[in-house]
């Protein structure tokens, strides 16, 4: 059978702009080709660098696909159906399914005429075992973990269990060989690749859906698997795209030690606890020496009280501890702090300040979210004013401010402008100088993306008055 399977993009001038900063290689699609790629033919498109929609339609009329597969974000989840509705349109007798995050945190959104089937939570061997049950035209009701739409209803199959990490197939990036080189995150530089190390995470934050998704469990992959994987990957530079990388620690200086005895010569980023780091100073030094140089840390606030108000187990001590013990590594630490609706302008400057006694490399700053799929989202759903998912993306309230709107959207954007500093200029100062000229050109096209984000954000700020009445 002929298999798409699409990366979808968004079409807002947010996102459209962001994909130019934050364009990683679509690792759940290739997990996908690859569970299904030995017996059928499989095409990997991903509209942030193919040309888009037109793109899109022109890869559906000349591959016409028996199958399209596609997920996403929430604030993807209006172009996920557009994308399945454009296959539907041009083939109605093909297979359309959805999966990702969203679909696994409110599948009953994906209740659309031009979606067939939503997969909840974990989809590479439910997605094998769909196309399997397409080609013989078998029911699909026997298949767990899925959302089957028909006459305007949605039936849930029984839940799907957890796979094991280590019994997932290696992703296909055959699928992005054309692709590979437009893949990057403009802090880190182009020519990386993503891969998987852990899974779930023994934090409870209310604004997270990640523990939920897989009941409480943390799993992990033996350094056998990690090893067969890496000696797969030309890129020189892996992120490990994990909610926390590090909690095992036997496993954890395990795989470092065995990484620098391969002697694989890659450089690596992760996501890290607070806690993590400030409990485990030997791991991070064994993996400095394996290669880390970036890690994104959840800061999220500077009192105790607002991270106990969140259900966050780290403490402000621990975001300081954890600050000196990367930087007496050489880690450079992307933090991520969020701005919550109900904050005064004093709170604002609080975290601001913050932000700066740290001496975070790179500050990334949102507002506070609450994704369907997290404790914070059942606490607040009746008082959501936004309900264009579109803009559930980290950057607009979609809960009553305390401050006006506008003056909510000014302090935002004056943290970033606080952070144009000497701080961020280093930063950036010392990420280009271990680059080559040609690898200093490529990131140039992402450093002028962040300016394009920031302008467009700043203009949607402008014209967004908050929701229709």
């Amino acid at each position: 059978m002929r298999i798409l399977l699409v990366r979808v993009a968004a079409d807002t001038r947010y996102m459209q702009a962001m994909y130019k900063v934050v364009r990683m290689e679509p690792l759940s699609l290739e997990y996908l080709g690859a569970a299904v790629k030995a017996d059928h033919e499989v095409k990997l498109f991903d509209m942030r660098v193919q040309g888009g929609w037109a793109g899109l339609r022109k890869v559906l009329e000349t591959f016409k696909p028996q199958v399209v597969g596609t997920g996403g974000d929430t604030c993807e989840s209006s172009a996920c159906k557009r994308v399945l509705t454009l296959a539907k349109e041009l083939d109605p007798e093909c297979l359309t399914v959805v999966g990702g995050i969203h679909a696994t945190s409110l599948p009953e959104d994906y209740l659309h005429p031009d979606i067939d089937l939503v997969v909840i939570n974990e989809g590479v061997f439910a997605f094998r075992e769909i196309v399997a049950a397409f080609e013989r035209g078998a029911s699909f009701h026997d298949i767990p973990g899925l959302g089957v739409n028909q006459e305007g209803a949605q039936h849930r199959t029984p839940k799907r269990p957890l796979s094991e990490l280590d019994r997932l197939p290696f992703p296909d990036r055959r699928l992005t060989a054309d692709a590979r080189s437009r893949y990057g995150f403009s802090l880190w530089g182009k020519h990386l690749a993503l891969m998987r190390y852990t899974q779930g995470c023994v934090g409870r934050c209310d604004f997270c859906p990640s523990w939920t998704q897989t009941d409480g469990r943390y799993l992990r992959r033996s350094v056998d698997s990690m090893l067969a994987e890496l000696e797969t990957i030309q890129e020189p530079y892996i992120y490990f795209v994990c909610e926390e990388s590090l909690l095992d620690t036997p496993l954890s200086l395990a795989l470092a030690k065995a990484i620098q005895e391969q002697g694989l010569g890659k450089r690596f980023g992760m996501p890290l606890r607070a806690d993590t780091i400030a409990a485990k100073p030997q791991v991070i030094e064994a993996w400095a020496a394996a290669g880390l140089t970036d890690t994104i840390v959840g800061i999220e606030q500077a009192n105790d009280d607002h991270l106990q108000d969140r259900e966050k187990t780290t403490t402000v001590q621990d975001n300081r501890d954890a600050l000196r013990i990367l930087k007496a590594n050489h880690v450079d630490c992307t933090g991520s702090m969020f701005f919550r609706p109900d904050f005064t302008r004093e709170q604002f400057t609080e975290l601001v300040n913050f932000t700066l006694e740290l001496g975070i490399d790179c500050p990334q700053y949102f507002v506070l979210t609450p994704i369907p799929g997290t404790k914070l989202y059942d606490k607040v759903r009746g008082q959501l004013v936004e309900h264009d998912f579109d803009l559930w993306d980290f950057n607009h309230a979609v809960t009553p401010t305390k401050l006006p709107l506008q003056q909510f959207y000014e302090e935002y954007m004056y943290a970033y402008q606080t952070h144009l500093s000497p701080g961020v200029v280093e930063f950036y100062q010392r990420k280009l100088a271990g680059m080559s000229p040609q690898e200093m050109e490529a990131e140039m096209d992402g450093l002028m993306g962040f300016r394009e984000v920031f302008g467009t954000l700043h203009t949607d700020h402008k014209e967004y008055a908050g929701p229709s009445a």
